[in-house]
């Protein structure tokens, strides 16, 4: 079928793609496997805008927390508590806050499961086998399916990037640490606010949010080096906003800039984490997930042709993706700095932090200026 696409990959990329094969007529074969979603992102004004292009974002309103200011602090040794920087939100250029990202993917499911156009394979793809211009995929339940294009969104370990790069080993991962509290104090001390806490061992996010319809507070650890793990925490302040009973959740991200030689082979595209990973010191990585569903939305718009939407996905998207990739590993870093380097970088967000974000944040998230 002229109009057939297969989507490996069950995450929030795999159901982003599909809406907007959907939205343009195409009949979706998808892959979902098994996938776990922890908890919120962070979603900047182009990720909400972009979403706002794959859906009634009327659904997603309830999702959102906003933010409106930024604080950037930092303790000491002694846990001494000191503010760097508050910077207020430009506003003008869209929605900025956290959302529940199981939440979106529910949204888009109930949105193409309305629709015939989708098959939901619940199974994990063992193998993609090269047949002439089509490819075979086989699943963990034995069954076969051919195809011609296949969109591989199950991230940068999934059979199809192996399929496209022949390898992963390139990939370099550290452990970063979250958890989630459902106590009033710390979702009260953090109401509208995002907040970065450097600490000798790494740095905390920290922002509210909403998940399952419940205010929570959702925390990040980023350690500088690897094995560093969450401080105790005994500032009676900050233990109001990082209770000590929180329970930290190890999880495995980015730690280079990515494999940048090939994002497509033998009518394998990749999308999201899968064609070129984002570490998370830009809080990008979901944002720009949603940006290559609405990217292929709009392409098929234009041309109605999956070859053309490829062609034009590699030619100007991954340049996109891999600017904003390029800069987090930079600003990961800069964030990761301690000593001497680390008081440097104090000094200068205290004395000059809100421009340094204008400079940052701006032209990413303003999806005019955005490269």
């Amino acid at each position: 079928m002229k109009n057939q696409i297969t989507i490996i990959g069950g995450g929030l990329a795999g159901w982003a793609t599909a809406s907007a094969f959907i939205d343009n007529g195409f009949y979706v074969n998808l892959f979902e496997g098994s996938t776990q979603n922890f908890g919120s992102q962070q979603i900047s004004p182009n990720g909400w805008t972009y979403l706002s292009q794959l859906l009634d974002i009327k659904k997603a309103k309830p999702l959102l927390e906003n933010f409106n200011v930024i604080k950037i602090k930092s303790i000491n040794l002694k846990q001494e508590l000191n503010l760097l920087c508050s910077y207020n939100v430009n506003t003008e250029l869209g929605q900025y806050g956290s959302i529940e990202r199981s939440g979106i993917i529910n949204l888009l499911k109930e949105k193409v499961q309305k629709t015939n156009l989708i098959k939901i394979n619940k199974s994990n793809v063992k193998y993609i086998i090269q047949d002439n211009e089509l490819n075979k995929i086989l699943d963990d339940k034995g069954n076969l399916v051919t195809s011609k294009f296949i969109i591989g969104a199950d991230g940068v370990l999934g059979i199809t990037k192996k399929f496209v790069c022949g390898s992963n080993n390139s990939i370099k991962f550290k452990q970063v640490y979250r958890s989630i509290s459902y106590k009033d104090k710390p979702y009260k001390l953090t109401k509208s606010i995002m907040q970065v806490i450097f600490t000798q061992d790494g740095h905390f996010v920290i922002y509210p949010t909403i998940i399952k319809s419940k205010k929570a507070t959702n925390y990040v650890f980023i350690p500088n080096e690897e094995g560093l793990i969450p401080p105790v925490i005994y500032n009676k302040t900050l233990k109001l906003l990082i209770p000590e009973d929180i329970e930290w959740q190890s999880l495995s991200t980015i730690k280079n800039k990515g494999e940048y030689s090939n994002i497509h082979s033998n009518g394998v595209l990749l999308v999201g984490e899968a064609s070129i990973p984002t570490s998370p010191h830009l809080a990008q990585a979901g944002n720009q997930v949603l940006e290559d569903a609405a990217f292929i939305k709009r392409t098929l718009i234009e041309h109605k042709d999956i070859e053309k939407m490829i062609f034009s996905f590699i030619q100007n998207r991954y340049e996109q993706k891999k600017y904003i990739a390029q800069k987090s590993s930079l600003i990961g870093k800069v964030l990761g700095s301690n000593n001497i380097i680390g008081n440097f970088r104090n000094t200068m967000i205290k004395s000059i932090g809100p421009s340094i974000l204008e400079d940052i944040l701006n032209p990413i998230w303003n999806i005019e200026d955005a490269k």
